[in-house]
């Protein structure tokens, strides 16, 4: 993760996310590029976004994660494979660690075999349990190694340990 998810970044973020904002997706997603090293280019035979589940994409009218991944998929050359979202979960705002983990059980589907090195691909981090619930369902469908990519991540914050 490049970046950390406050101030302009956060503001970025939050055009891209809500507003379906082309640039700050595409400033985004320049920043994660380039904070790839070399290595890791060549390292997922697959990239996986984390899905929104239908009725919120609806309302949102854009899929974040799904944009990013498509993207880097093609500069990286590797496919962009999908996931699903099996249920709809109420927001992670506000939740801490265990309770967010609770919320992801089983949410995630990957239809079909994987390869065996995948990445998940997310736009933000914040504890890391809507990551993890995506790994554990690419492992179930067939990913032997399964790393975590997001563009900016939450700041621990004294007043909000538990998150972390």
């Amino acid at each position: 993760m490049p970046l950390r998810y406050v101030d302009e970044v956060a503001w970025l973020v939050r055009r891209f996310k809500f507003e379906a904002s082309p640039r700050a997706g595409a400033v985004l997603l320049a920043l994660l590029e380039g904070a790839l090293v070399a290595e890791v280019h060549a390292w997922p035979q697959a990239l996986v976004a984390v899905p929104l589940h239908p009725r919120r994409a609806r309302e949102r009218g854009f899929d974040q994660a799904g944009w990013l991944a498509r993207r880097l998929g093609r500069r990286l050359g590797v496919p962009c494979l999908d996931a699903e979202r099996r249920r709809d979960t109420p927001s992670q705002r506000g939740l801490d660690r265990r309770e967010r983990r609770a919320n992801l059980r089983h949410a995630f589907r990957v239809s079909g075999r994987l390869p065996p090195r995948v990445a998940v691909i997310d736009d933000v981090m914040t504890t890391g349990a809507t990551l993890e619930a995506l790994a554990q369902a690419c492992q179930a469908a067939g990913a032997e190694e399964v790393e975590a990519w997001a563009v900016a991540r939450t700041p621990r914050t004294p007043s909000a340990p538990e998150a972390w």
